[in-house]
């Protein structure tokens, strides 16, 4: 569960993603920052006063009390990106969310994750192929995520009910309301059958339009590959298989005719080799290398060496952290001899490219 300082770090004008990571990986934690005086604020952040003075008045510490009631009284899991339990699949994503919230059990790890995305306004044609995609997922033992849109977001959804396959909606608005409202009752639905309602955005956030393309980064980021039933080339579905691209996931389109505008985008992609052609569900287990009898994922298997191809200080503190496990940055600077300057350099260099972690402390650890 989050606590009040890291609610309110993702509450602060000016800080995203990546400034929240420099932040936490130089101070420590989200608590240090809300203790600093105002002179070591403007060391940090130089004339970004609108930052400065949210942190100075801890103006958002009142709503994020109350965030932590609503959490409580609804049973809602939040995650601080720095958390052990933070989702696997979203820790090496460069704009991962500040803080998750999520209601329901549903385990965010699942060993298999798709996205099943497309047209809010699909044919019968992608109700077809929606339903054929998702039986072939059951096959495969694999949850389904999408975005509890209309279309054939929605489509997937109930899919998985009727075949009782656990399924994922991430949201643009806060828990505490359902977008569009017709989905409420399919939003119970799929809490009701041991599913996931996600979101990175506290209540009483409204669905603005900027939420929904924030939103599908972290249904690209939460699978282990995106499918595109029905696409128009402007549409959403298209930036979610853009964003699967960027995030090394697998990405596949189910083809259509030209003349079809909600298959413009699927017949981009394929022709732009951005996704590999669906023209059958049982390509999936091809493009996976999934085993319909195994459900394995990368996650759990043996790390891969990484350290072959480094070299100077990023190979000697990468070497040092495999045969030590978790160090602070002092105890670092002992075993391997970098002054504190190169190291706190290379190790931000080494984060950003996922080679190390950083965690509250200081602390460093491989990835």
């Amino acid at each position: 569960m989050t606590d009040i300082y890291q609610l309110a770090l993702a509450r602060t004008a000016g800080i995203g993603s990546k400034t929240a990571q420099a932040i936490i990986e130089h101070i420590g934690s989200a608590r240090e920052l809300f203790e600093m005086n105002e002179q070591d604020l403007r060391v940090i952040f130089k004339s970004r006063e609108k930052t400065i003075q949210d942190i100075l008045s801890k103006r958002m510490f009142a709503d994020c009390e109350r965030e932590l009631e609503f959490m409580q009284r609804y049973n809602i899991r939040s995650f601080f990106f720095t958390d052990e339990d933070y989702p696997l699949r979203l820790k090496n994503i460069p704009d991962k969310p500040i803080c998750l919230f999520a209601q329901g059990d549903a385990d965010l790890n699942y060993p298999r994750i798709v996205a099943v995305v497309g047209s809010r306004k699909c044919s019968d044609y992608g109700k077809e192929m929606t339903e054929q995609t998702v039986d072939e997922l059951q096959k495969l033992g694999a949850a389904v995520i999408s975005g509890l849109a209309y279309g054939i977001d929605s489509v997937a959804h109930r899919c998985c009910l009727n075949k009782n396959i656990p399924t994922f909606a991430v949201m643009g608005t806060g828990l505490d309301q359902i977008y569009p409202k017709d989905h409420f009752e399919l939003a119970k639905q799929i809490l009701d059958h041991g599913g996931c309602l996600i979101t990175e955005y506290f209540t009483k956030t409204q669905p603005f339009a900027g939420n929904f393309p924030a939103r599908n980064r972290i249904i690209a980021g939460l699978s282990d590959a995106v499918i595109a039933v029905e696409a128009s080339k402007t549409g959403g579905a298209l930036l979610t298989a853009k964003l699967a691209n960027d995030y090394n996931r697998e990405v596949m389109a189910v083809p259509g005719r030209m003349t079809d505008r909600n298959s413009e985008g699927c017949n981009f992609l394929i022709e732009s080799n951005r996704a590999t052609i669906l023209s059958n569900p049982s390509v999936i287990e091809k493009v996976m290398s999934w085993n319909q009898h195994a459900a394995t994922h990368s996650l759990f298997k043996e790390p891969e060496d990484k350290s072959a191809s480094l070299i100077g200080a990023e190979k000697k503190i990468y070497c040092t952290l495999k045969e030590k496990g978790e160090l602070d940055i002092d105890t670092l600077m002992t075993l391997t001899g970098i002054n504190i300057n190169e190291l706190s350099a290379t190790l931000l260099n080494m984060e950003l490219c996922d080679l190390v972690m950083a965690k509250p402390g200081k602390v460093y650890k491989i990835l």
